[in-house]
């Protein structure tokens, strides 16, 4: 039979074994009370979700918002008005739809069709694709009016404003 000194002994190692459990409960309990509201700021800036009012989350634009808007498509068909006329819709959709300068090319580019696909097709292989969604929107209008105004048909528009004054 043990002693009551063994007896005691292991008495006061599990008191003391007890009690060191419950003080580093208690510092552990204490960190995750300090942890907890930093992890839960971290994944709401992360997530879409509601940031907390300190977490400052810019709006995001995606080629949704600008379709939303309904731009009119392009084809390259139709000649010189026609292309000036879809410069002043697609400006005014690009506008409207809060599209920011960096995004434009790729927005207005969404909405090509039949000739002006094959023709945009060819300059991203061309220049490479990088290269012409990094075109601004003034270039990518210079660049459509060279392939989409040739001079005669221009020289045509301006002798029909001239007939009609």
């Amino acid at each position: 039979m043990p002693s009551n000194n063994a007896t005691s002994r292991r008495t006061t190692r599990r008191r003391a074994r007890r009690s060191a459990d419950k003080r580093i409960a208690s510092l552990v309990t204490m960190e995750m009370v300090k942890l907890i509201p930093q992890i839960v700021a971290r994944v709401h800036s992360l997530s879409n979700s509601r940031a907390p009012e300190d977490v400052k989350m810019e709006p995001v634009f995606l080629y949704k918002h600008f379709k939303a808007c309904d731009p009119l498509p392009f084809t390259g068909e139709g000649g010189v008005s026609q292309l000036l006329q879809w410069f002043d819709a697609i400006e005014v959709t690009l506008r409207q739809s809060g599209c920011p300068e960096y995004f434009q090319t790729t927005c207005a580019t969404g909405v090509f069709q039949s000739r002006s696909l094959d023709w945009w097709t060819a300059e991203r292989n061309k220049r490479g694709i990088a290269a012409t969604y990094a075109l601004s929107w003034n270039e990518l209008k210079k660049l459509m009016k060279e392939e989409y105004c040739p001079p005669h048909e221009l020289q045509k528009l301006e002798d029909e404003f001239w007939k009609i004054k």
